[in-house]
């Protein structure tokens, strides 16, 4: 099986079960960095998805959400195909922070730019 096929397979898994996060994720991140090596960014990208729907399904601190989608953007930051696939991630995040069922939080990130 691919590094693809079986980052496929673990975001599935996190899908179906996202309290499984905890047993999948460093194998799962460490794929997503192979698959980001190899080409391979997509299936990097809809594991990087599926890891924050658990994170939302099940926050393990007030912070965690927008931390994570944070660093989703700041690592898509120059891709705007990807970016255009997490803004609505953003827009879920605001609505439940919005309702109530996320806690509202303020992240401070350093500005990740690449400066010339």
């Amino acid at each position: 099986m691919t590094a693809q096929a079986r980052l496929a397979a673990l975001a599935a898994r996190i899908d179906a079960d996202p309290a499984a996060l905890a047993e999948l994720r460093g194998d799962g991140d460490a794929l997503a960095d192979e698959a980001d090596r190899a080409g391979e960014g997509d299936a990097a990208l809809r594991w990087r998805i599926a890891v924050l729907h658990a994170v939302i399904a099940a926050p393990p601190d007030d912070d965690a959400v927008r931390e994570l989608y944070g660093e989703l953007v700041d690592r898509y930051r120059d891709q705007p195909a990807q970016l255009a696939v997490l803004r609505p991630l953003g827009d879920e995040i605001r609505r439940l922070e919005a309702d109530g069922t996320l806690a509202r939080s303020l992240v401070v990130r350093s500005d990740r730019r690449r400066h010339p």
